[in-house]
């Protein structure tokens, strides 16, 4: 997250790059706020991958649909806590977009392919 006390949000006539790193050539990023960001999302995620799975479970989607239903809930998910940020990435962390929506699709896959194949095992063979 940016340092709020660094006024950079306000346009103060200086150039683009004077705005961005507050005028003295270096970015103003406080890392306690930024891993509070990332702990935060990824709590959020990992939830969103359990339940996800839950659902495709319930659901008996196997095979690509079940795949589907994670990317796009994954998807729906990044864009919902993009949302929250106010499609202002930069402020809340130094990932790019395509980071952002990406970077954590391997470890949540995990979670959901357990949860999913779980509640597909509960539901419909037992």
């Amino acid at each position: 997250m940016i340092d709020p006390m660094a006024n950079l949000s306000k346009g103060n006539g200086s150039s683009a790059i004077g705005d961005m790193t507050g005028g003295e050539g270096q970015d103003v990023f406080d890392m306690a706020a930024a891993q509070a960001n990332i702990t935060k999302t990824d709590k959020i995620r990992s939830f969103m991958g359990i339940i996800s799975g839950c659902v495709a479970g319930i659901l008996g989607l196997t095979g690509l649909e079940g795949l589907a239903c994670f990317v796009v809930l994954h998807f729906v998910v990044s864009l919902s806590i993009l949302s929250k940020m106010e499609f202002n990435l930069k402020a809340y962390s130094r990932d790019s977009l395509f980071g952002f929506f990406t970077g954590d699709l391997q470890p949540f896959a995990l979670s959901f392919m357990l949860f999913w194949t779980l509640f597909y095992g509960l539901v419909y063979l037992f």
